[in-house]
């Protein structure tokens, strides 16, 4: 009897609770549903890098590393051309310029030569010996004027200002400056007979030398090497001439 009893309040016990324990209906779980998808969207919308981020996991995008590679490559060697192409134009433009004021000891032979084949540089350092009786002032002038000779040229010089003490005639000389061509209110300058009669040929040339220096130096005996190898060279060439003529007359 007493079993029974403890069974029975047991029965009501479990009964009470799932009589008094509320069910859930279906509209509360559809709303609980719908939450779960209203929770689901707003947080993808606050953090959309974990939806592209899935994405990506899902479909990793295939890298090239050959293509990447030489791609790069490409790029060097681009940069390498642009540099070195920039570069050797910087260096031909600084050599042109230094070229442009470069100036070389040349005979007047090799003056008018250059001048002749190139007349936007004519610019020299002219290197030779004074020839004798050819010093002259023009009257009513500043500029002197002599003849510098290499034995085979002879070309008038134009200087306004002082000539140096070792300044001589049949000495050598180094006078730098300009060629431009000889006009005829040049030639037409009064002057002695003697004086006309040894500057005949440098006064039928075309061209004459302004000078703006006339270089000294202590040695009186002064002459560039280039120079003097011209002149010892055009010696010897006449000295053959003159023999060679005198072998034929005789």
């Amino acid at each position: 009897m007493a079993a029974r009893t403890s069974t029975l309040r047991l029965a009501s016990r479990l009964i009470h609770r799932t009589v008094l324990s509320p069910k859930p209906s279906l509209s509360s779980l559809h709303h609980h549903h719908h939450h779960h998808h209203i929770f689901s969207s707003t947080s993808l919308l606050r953090n959309p890098q974990f939806f592209f981020s899935t994405a990506a996991r899902r479909n990793p995008k295939k890298v090239d590393i050959g293509a990447r590679a030489r791609q790069l490559q490409t790029r060097r060697l681009w940069t390498y051309a642009l540099t070195f192409a920039g570069v050797a134009g910087f260096v031909i433009l600084v050599l042109n310029n230094f070229q442009d004021q470069l100036v070389f000891y040349v005979t007047p032979s090799d003056a008018l030569e250059k001048y002749r084949a190139n007349p936007s540089r004519n610019k020299f350092r002219l290197g030779g010996l004074v020839l004798e009786g050819s010093v002259h002032q023009p009257p009513s002038s500043p500029e002197m004027e002599f003849v510098v000779t290499d034995l085979i040229t002879d070309i008038l010089v134009r200087y306004q200002g002082s000539l140096p003490d070792l300044f001589r005639e049949g000495h050598s000389v180094v006078v730098e400056g300009f060629v431009k061509p000889l006009t005829d209110e040049i030639r037409a300058v009064g002057m002695s007979e003697k004086c006309k009669e040894v500057t005949a040929k440098a006064r039928s040339g075309e061209y004459y030398f302004a000078a703006t220096e006339v270089l000294a130096k202590h040695d009186e005996k002064y002459m560039p090497q280039e120079v003097a190898a011209a002149i010892e060279k055009n010696k010897k060439k006449i000295d053959e001439e003159v023999e060679g003529k005198e072998a034929a007359v005789a």
